[in-house]
């Protein structure tokens, strides 16, 4: 027979609940495919495309416009010859006012000791050593019919050069420098100084003061003139 104690330690272990063990999880669900006809369409990826060039836009100058504009109505010669001028040495004889072309003019110079010359007319002074040039100086007055006239304080020797001619003109006074436009001269033909010399006169300029004779230098640089 088995021991009363043994049966009933067998009895204890019968009795007692076995452990309660965890349920395995269900299987995943698998998607059933989709078909490829639901798949909305991705739209396609954008690129960049560069925008055309756009050429610069012509835009006229003022100087080719206004040159155009003056060529139609025909006013750019008028203009042209308007906008011309020159420099002129204003001075004068006595009480006359004359001016040279300041491009022939070398130097205005004070009154310097002249050695005198013979046989020249009455008009020719002499000649002066101008930095070890021999000059020739000519009374301007006298030459254009004046009367001779004193050395003052503002006399003044005006040195002509041209070519490799030198001339000195000796006259009562040097007052400025002017600009005068082909407009402001007046041709000579008429008037009484240009009958008298008209070889030696380019003009008559008006402006706000006495008429101013313009002298033409070249002409009193040529040997001719300058002994005259």
């Amino acid at each position: 027979m088995i021991p009363a104690a043994v049966l009933d330690d067998y009895l204890d272990e019968l009795l007692v609940p076995a452990p309660a063990v965890a349920a395995a999880p269900p299987p995943a669900a698998v998607p059933a495919p989709v078909a490829a006809a639901s798949i909305p369409a991705l739209p396609p990826r954008l690129v960049p495309v560069a925008a055309p060039a756009v050429p610069p836009r012509a835009v006229p100058g003022p100087v080719a416009g206004s040159v155009a504009a003056a060529a139609d109505d025909g006013a750019l010669p008028h203009r042209r010859a308007a906008d011309r001028s020159s420099r002129w040495l204003r001075l004068r004889c006595a009480g006359q006012a004359y001016g040279l072309e300041l491009l022939k003019v070398q130097e205005v110079v004070l009154p310097t000791p002249l050695l005198p010359l013979r046989g020249t007319p009455p008009a020719m002074l002499g000649v002066m050593n101008l930095r070890g040039q021999v000059v020739p100086v000519m009374d301007l007055g006298v030459h254009l019919g004046q009367a001779a006239q004193p050395g003052t304080a503002a006399t003044r020797i005006v040195v002509l050069e041209e070519k490799g001619e030198t001339l000195g003109l000796r006259v009562s006074a040097v007052e400025d420098v002017v600009n005068l436009t082909d407009q402001q001269v007046e041709a000579p033909d008429n008037t009484r100084a240009g009958r008298i010399h008209s070889d030696l006169f380019r003009g008559i300029a008006r402006q706000s003061g006495d008429p101013v004779v313009l002298l033409d230098a070249s002409r009193l640089l040529a040997p001719a003139g300058a002994t005259a």
